[in-house]
């Protein structure tokens, strides 16, 4: 099924790490950070699979991050943060519309994505870096593009591979506070082509990959807690990931499994139009999850995110409920 989860935290936090941390320039205090929106991990199991007859689709995702550590490129925990806790909580409502057109073979559709974002963030009170959080429920950034579906390989009586692609546009609809350092908005464009695959090699056993491309535009109104000079620019690096789930079905309508995924940054951010070395972020977090089949059109998804390798980024857990619904 199509999906799609928002790191919203994260993405934000991390370039306060490397501004005020990882690259241990307090007086460059300006967020350079990968947009609010982009899906880590909230690809799930069968994720290419999903509607090809004309009609909607609703999603209702529910996710809890927490993060007690900001690390550097080492993946160690930055000191001048101390007793570091970042929460989001956040409501992601998806409409997606398959239309009864074709093309190439395959059915085109569009959908949209409609977060609400609850932060939260502190430190200790004699930290040397205390960032500071646009707080409370807010919208986050709209998430919408084309996408293009094509309907499973049949063998055997039965699906064996199903393959989707799609052209997101993260756009900064979002609230935004310039003068707050982690916001539910990143405040900039960015785009996001992804395909994804879902092989089923027997009739119990589910594989699916989604491979991800994202390039980010400038931001004109970085924000920061600290004063910034007029005109200040920012542009996070170009970055590609991967989403992957492998599931056994061990009763009948319900699905147990593996869930994670690997981000890495391929470009430095840059600071008015100056590459920042040191600025690139890995991240691999993995862990368990399952899927319920309630009937044809409800299904419900529950999948579980631990910290493996944070580099230039937040180390924390993640986890997220997830609803779907077809009329």
């Amino acid at each position: 099924m199509k999906t799609r989860k928002f790191q919203v935290v994260s993405s934000a936090v991390l370039a306060l790490a490397l501004a005020c941390g990882a690259a241990l320039k307090p007086a460059q205090a300006v967020t350079v950070n990968e947009p609010s929106g982009i899906n880590l991990g909230g690809t799930s199991f069968f994720d290419a699979l999903g509607k090809y007859t004309p009609g909607l689709i609703y999603q209702q995702y529910f996710q809890m991050q927490h993060f007690n550590a900001i690390n550097d490129t080492n993946g160690n925990a930055i000191p001048v943060f101390k007793n570091t806790s970042i929460t989001a909580i956040v409501s992601l409502n998806q409409f997606i519309y398959v239309s009864p057109y074709h093309l190439f073979g395959g059915v085109l559709g569009a959908m949209a994505i409609v977060p609400l974002v609850d932060l939260n963030a502190s430190f200790a009170h004699d930290s040397p870096v205390r960032l500071v959080a646009n707080r409370g429920m807010g919208v986050g950034d709209i998430t919408w593009g084309p996408f293009i579906a094509f309907p499973p390989v049949i063998r055997g009586g039965r699906p064996v591979f199903a393959q989707r692609m799609e052209f997101d546009v993260i756009s900064p609809s979002g609230s935004y506070d310039t003068s707050k350092d982690i916001n539910p908005s990143s405040g900039f464009w960015s785009i996001n082509p992804y395909w994804t695959v879902t092989l089923l090699p027997t009739a119990k056993t589910e594989l699916s990959a989604r491979f991800n491309y994202l390039h980010n535009f400038t931001n004109s109104q970085p924000a920061s807690s600290a004063p910034l000079p007029a005109g200040t620019t920012t542009q996070a690096g170009d970055a590609g990931w991967v989403n992957f789930t492998a599931s056994y079905e061990v009763l009948p309508k319900l699905n147990v499994g593996l869930n994670g995924y690997y981000f890495k940054q391929f470009t430095d951010d840059q600071v008015n139009g100056v590459t920042q070395k040191g600025t690139e972020t890995e991240s691999l977090s993995m862990g368990p999850g399952a899927t319920y089949m309630f009937n044809q059109n409800n299904i419900g998804f529950l999948n579980v995110y631990l910290p493996v390798v944070k580099k230039n980024t937040t180390n924390g857990f993640n986890v997220i409920l997830r609803y779907i619904h077809a009329f």
